[in-house]
């Protein structure tokens, strides 16, 4: 299940559309076993890893990260219920939306006073709130928190700084091992992260030396940095 979890994270942080590059800072899973909830403890490591979250919590209300509304299928109920249709839609709307919900994808079917309503008889709806991605799955959901922070920020312009390195070391043909000289004519914001992140750049890129300006015959190209224009060069030293 920690897979699962982690695989509802990654379709969270897709429909988000915020790279797994860039850190964020919370992933909330809701309805886990207490003996769920210390499995996920003890494999954190992987869950940050794979996710590039900060921390994981738990809890068991949806409602703070998505607001779940149930609705009767009138199209299908309208023939089955008449009238009785508009009882149906008033016990729904004074449930717990979230919970019912729940129980739906849990069980396939649901008690609404004396009617049994099927997954296919009730329109349910899910509008994540401000901040949040939340991937459901029966009665298991995850809510990625998507407010990005200054330094949050940074820390994703540094790794897509060191992918962008990377390639450029590809493309200029240098071995693995190789040490390499850098030049970057950056944005402010970029330079900025690459000097909060400076140690972490230049290891992960086997830089040995930081110039201000391109060495004779470095290999040069202009890349794009979440929308922040910086111009990199690499010379093997």
């Amino acid at each position: 299940f920690v897979r699962e979890v982690i695989s509802m994270g990654h379709a969270a942080r897709n429909r988000s559309g915020i790279k797994t590059r860039q850190p964020l800072s919370e992933l909330t899973i809701g309805g886990l076993s207490e003996a769920q909830q210390a499995t996920v403890t003890r494999l954190a490591e992987l869950v940050h890893a794979e996710l590039n979250v900060k921390s994981v919590t738990f809890t068991e209300d949806m409602n703070a990260f998505a607001q779940v509304t149930l609705k009767p299928n009138f199209k299908v109920l309208g023939p089955k219920y008449g009238k009785d249709v508009q009882a149906i839609a008033k016990a729904l709307a004074a449930a717990d939306a979230a919970s019912l919900r729940a129980e739906l994808e849990a069980t396939g079917n649901l008690q609404v006073g004396a009617f049994t309503l099927t997954r296919e008889e009730i329109d349910v709806q899910s509008q994540n709130r401000a901040g949040f991605f939340v991937e459901a799955d029966a009665q298991k959901f995850v809510a990625l928190a998507t407010e990005l922070t200054h330094e949050l920020t940074l820390e994703g312009l540094a790794r897509e700084l060191v992918n962008k390195i990377q390639n450029l070391r590809k493309a200029a043909d240098f071995n693995v091992a190789d040490r390499i000289q850098l030049s970057l004519a950056a944005t402010p914001l970029v330079q900025a992260a690459f000097e909060a992140h400076r140690d972490y750049v230049l290891s992960e890129t086997l830089t040995t030396k930081v110039v201000a300006s391109p060495g004779e015959n470095a290999f040069t190209r202009v890349e794009n940095l979440n929308g922040e224009k910086t111009t990199l060069s690499v010379l093997r030293v």
